[in-house]
């Protein structure tokens, strides 16, 4: 397993082509994750590329409906062997930072999603 540290300054990613703002360890990892997004009362299947203790990348179906700034709940999967996700009840609140929505095949949204309780706490530290 390959870990990924941030510096203090954005870095730009190749592999989506947007600023990565995130500080701090990242861990790639591919694991199952549902999102929910409460404007459609959709719940959409996809996969994390990796994690952080603020937030994922994630990729979805290109035909979900986000962007910057909207707010989701997300699970994410404990096993690559497909173990039944949570309900909505036991999801994280998360916001949409970023969105790069692939015109390649295949074509997909890949998305950062940053939680919530990680913002709250950043602000409660200031």
């Amino acid at each position: 397993m390959s870990l990924v540290f941030d510096q203090e300054e954005e870095q730009f990613d190749s592999d989506t082509m947007v600023m990565e703002r995130r500080r701090g360890m990242r861990i790639p990892q591919n694991r199952p994750v549902k999102v929910f997004e409460p404007t459609s009362a959709r719940y959409l299947g996809g996969q994390t590329q990796d994690v952080s203790s603020s937030g994922l990348r994630v990729q979805l179906p290109i035909s979900a409906a986000l962007k910057p700034g909207k707010l989701i709940n997300v699970h994410v999967g404990l096993s690559n062997q497909g173990q039944s996700l949570a309900n909505r009840r036991q999801m994280i609140p998360a916001r949409v930072v970023w969105v790069n929505r692939s015109h390649g095949l295949p074509r997909m949204l890949t998305a950062g999603v940053e939680f919530l309780a990680a913002i709250s706490a950043h602000v409660d530290a200031a």
